[in-house]
C-alpha cells in the first residue's frame, strides 16, 4: 500500500504473513533464576535438583545449555497435574520453604513445622495412591508401541497435529506432540467425520452413534472433556449442586473419564454448546432434549433427540434438507429449508418448503 502525503514523498506499508513459534526451552540459568523467583531450594541445593531431574531421564540437556521435557517427564507432570497439581506446581514447595526460614528465625519451632508438614503429605500420600492406576492410560498412550496406537484420526484445534486414537478400553484420543489425552464416550461407536472443526475449539469432529436404530451426534474431543457450566447439564453425569470446589469436581470428571467411566447413551454435548445449538431444529416434546438434524444428512433424512431414544424420519421424497441461520422468534430453534424430489413434493407440488418444525403441522403429518 502506498501512501502520497503532503510533500510528495511516498511511503510504503507491507502486511507479511508469519506464524507463531513455540517459547524455547528454558537454559539452566534461566530454570535457576525462576526456582530462586518461586523460593524453591537454597544456593547449595539448586544444582542438586537440576542434576537429578538429568539422572532421571526428566529432562535431556540439548546444545545451549537448554533442558528438553523428556516424554517420561511429560507424562509424570501431566498425571501429577490431573490427580493433585500442587504436586507440580512451586508454591507447595515454596511453602515448606518458607516454613523453614520461620524457624530460622524462631518465628516457629521445627516440631510444629514438621508435624504441620507431614500431615499434609500424609493426606496427599493416600489420596495419590487412591487414584495412581488413573496414571495407567497417560503411560499407556505415550509408551504404546506404534501398531497399537493406530493411525491418525482427528487433528487438535491448537497444534493441528492428528490425534491418535486408541480403542482402549478406555477408548481415546492422544497427541503424541504434546502427550494430552483426550477421553472418548462409552456405549456408542465412534467414526470419523472429517473436514468439520468445532466452532468453540476448533478441533476436528467426530461422529458418535448410540442406539439401535443408531441416533448419531457431532462430537468434539476437546469440549467434551472441558464443559462449560453456560452449556447446562452435563451428559451422563449425576448434575445436581455439589457444594465442592470446581477445580475440585473438575478434576474428579476427569479422572472418572480416564478410568473408562464415560458410559453415555445420549447425545455427548450439552443442548446449549454451539456446535448442538447451530443443529437443533426443534424442541422434543417427549423429553427435555432437543430435535437435531442427523449429520449422517441424506439420503435418508432425519432428526433425531438429543435426550430420548427418538428419531424423527422425514418423507421420502425430500431430496435436501439445509439448516438456514434464521431461527424461530419464539422458540429459538433454526429454520429447515426442505427441497423434494422432481414431481414428488406432497406439499402443493412446491419444489421447496421453509419449515419450522416445532409448528409447522403439515410437515409434521408427514413424517414418521
Amino acid at each position: 500500500v502506498s501512501v502520497t502525503p503532503a510533500g510528495g514523498k511516498y511511503s510504503t506499508l507491507d502486511v507479511k504473513e508469519r506464524m507463531t513459534t513455540p517459547p524455547t526451552y528454558l537454559t539452566e540459568s534461566e530454570l535457576i533464576s525462576k526456582m530462586e523467583k518461586h523460593g524453591i531450594g537454597t544456593d547449595a541445593s539448586i544444582s542438586t535438583h537440576i542434576e537429578n531431574i538429568l539422572k532421571r531421564n526428566y529432562v535431556e540437556l540439548i546444545p545451549g545449555r537448554k533442558l528438553k521435557p523428556s516424554r517420561l517427564g511429560l507424562v509424570l507432570a501431566q498425571g501429577y497435574h490431573l490427580i493433585d497439581n500442587s504436586l507440580v506446581l512451586p508454591k507447595i514447595r515454596s511453602d515448606i520453604e518458607n516454613e523453614c526460614n520461620l524457624i530460622a528465625k524462631g518465628i516457629a519451632t521445627k516440631e510444629d513445622v514438621v508435624k504441620k508438614a507431614i500431615e499434609l503429605f500424609s493426606n496427599k500420600f493416600k489420596y495419590f495412591v487412591e487414584n495412581i492406576n488413573k496414571m495407567d492410560v497417560l503411560f499407556g498412550s505415550s509408551f504404546a508401541q506404534l501398531q497399537d496406537v493406530g493411525k491418525p484420526f482427528t487433528r487438535c484445534g491448537s497444534t493441528r497435529r492428528y490425534l491418535q486414537y486408541i480403542t482402549g478400553p478406555p477408548p481415546r484420543l492422544y497427541n503424541k506432540t504434546t502427550e494430552t489425552v483426550y477421553p472418548l464416550p462409552i456405549g456408542g461407536e465412534i467414526k470419523q467425520w472429517t473436514g468439520r472443526n468445532c466452532p468453540v475449539c476448533n478441533f476436528e469432529l467426530c461422529l458418535y452413534s448410540v442406539g439401535a436404530p443408531p441416533r448419531t451426534f457431532p462430537l468434539c474431543p476437546y469440549c467434551f472433556n472441558n464443559p462449560k457450566p453456560e452449556w447446562g447439564a452435563i451428559p451422563g453425569e449425576d448434575n445436581e449442586v455439589a457444594s465442592g470446589d470446581a477445580d475440585d469436581e473438575a478434576k474428579e470428571r476427569n479422572i472418572r473419564r480416564l478410568a473408562g467411566k464415560n458410559l453415555i447413551r445420549e447425545c455427548p454435548h450439552s443442548d446449549k454448546h454451539p456446535l448442538i445449538e447451530e443443529m437443533t431444529v426443534s424442541p422434543d416434546p417427549e423429553s427435555d432434549g432437543v430435535l437435531i438434524l442427523d449429520p449422517h444428512l441424506g439420503p435418508k433424512w432425519r432428526l433425531v433427540s438429543t435426550r430420548d431414544p427418538t428419531i424423527v424420519y422425514l418423507p421420502k421424497s425430500v431430496d435436501k434438507v439445509t439448516i438456514l441461520d434464521k431461527t424461530d422468534e419464539v422458540l429459538g430453534c433454526h429454520l429447515m429449508s426442505i427441497e423434494f424430489k422432481d414431481g414428488e413434493s406432497p406439499i402443493d407440488g412446491k419444489k421447496k418448503h421453509i419449515s419450522c418444525f416445532a409448528s409447522d403441522e403439515v410437515l409434521q403429518g408427514l413424517v414418521r
